[in-house]
């Protein structure tokens, strides 16, 4: 059956901001989505609330300041400043600044060791264990689609792949019989680059035959979890700060003026705090949760959120043919689930 031309959101961005419910449109490599006019979004009550009460008893100071973050005049500000305060009295007189994520460590050393990797198998991509938190997800700087900022607390650990799936082990399960779609590498080489030109269906076959070699659950990440792990415990627009910085992501713009025709390599740039590479930029990577055009009514809990026969799923992330607005950790695409495109691909999650 031959597929559908294909149709990409990263191209008609303006046009979702004033209309969220259009967003496709052809992409071209060498064009680049146009800016959506940022809007102002009320707070949501019930989220608030429901935040507050998760860490209202708890004595973690890191929560107090994830509240004020998302908060900074909510109801409970005042509050949450007192508790501050009893915390820690000489940090709470200053200014509240952006808080990492309770329950993260802090973000290492280039020099320190990286983190304790699980690999199921020779082929298996190695994952890093994320314990449970609470963070704020999303973001008000740019896109209607990003907001609200919200509250989230997952209350289970889970394991993310370190690297996104590379060729070599997409080959695996192609060779094995488990993924029907020898993925085409453009002429850039296979190996060690991020398996790419993947659909939603591909990526979903990718981790059953995960799961069914291993034994173990092993799934697409939630966007909530996305977020959580690709933050790694940081608030800023990109995990290393508040603007791109030369030698942190591969993507158009972000080392130079010159276009990135291809993927490169998984690793080549420095890791986020808990050790996973390549969150921003190289290629997108699908998630979970069916597309929706704001994050009201979302979860609060991490879960994916879906519906029945969704047609429109999640990629985040970014890719090598966007700018550096587009590989932010809040930046959100959407796509067909059925239909590929060459900078798509994807990074697994597993149960613990």
């Amino acid at each position: 059956m031959a597929r559908r031309p294909l149709r990409h959101g990263w191209t008609v961005l303006a046009a979702l901001a004033l209309v969220a419910s259009s967003w496709c449109g052809a992409v071209a490599q060498t064009r680049r989505p146009a800016e959506a006019p940022r809007a102002a979004q009320p707070a949501d009550d019930g989220l608030e609330t429901r935040f507050w009460n998760v860490i209202k008893d708890r004595n973690v100071a890191a929560d107090f300041r994830t509240y004020l973050d998302a908060y900074p005049n909510g109801r409970y500000a005042a509050q949450a400043r007192a508790r501050l305060k009893a915390l820690a009295p000489k940090a709470a007189e200053e200014p509240v600044a952006p808080a990492p994520v309770p329950s993260q460590p802090p973000a290492p050393s280039r020099a320190a060791e990286g983190p304790a990797l699980v690999q199921d198998c020779e082929t298996c991509p190695q994952l890093v264990l994320v314990r449970p938190g609470a963070f704020v997800m999303g973001s008000a700087e740019r896109f209607p689609f990003e907001a609200p900022a919200h509250p989230v607390t997952l209350h289970k650990p889970f394991l993310i792949g370190q690297r996104e799936v590379t060729f070599e082990e997409w080959d695996a399960c192609v060779a094995d019989g488990g993924c029907a779609y020898a993925a085409p590498d453009r002429g850039a080489g296979r190996g060690a680059r991020p398996a790419s030109n993947l659909d939603w269906d591909d990526a979903q076959q990718y981790v059953a035959w995960l799961s069914r070699k291993t034994g173990k659950s092993y799934r697409l990440p939630t966007e909530a979890e996305w977020e959580f792990a690709a933050r790694g415990g940081t608030t800023t627009s990109y995990y290393w700060g508040g603007s791109m910085e030369k030698g942190h992501a591969h993507c158009t713009g972000c080392n130079g003026p010159e276009p990135a025709d291809n993927a490169v390599e998984t690793g080549r740039y420095p890791p986020n705090p808990l050790g996973l590479y390549d969150v921003s930029g190289n290629v997108a990577e699908w998630v979970q949760d069916c597309w929706n055009d704001s994050y009201r009514g979302a979860p609060s809990d991490g879960s994916a959120w879906v519906k029945p026969r969704c047609q429109e799923r999640v990629l985040r992330g970014g890719s090598f043919n966007n700018d550096p607005r587009y590989v932010r950790s809040a930046s959100r695409y959407k796509y067909d689930y059925d239909v590929r495109f060459y900078a798509n691909g994807l990074r697994v999650a597993r149960d613990p």
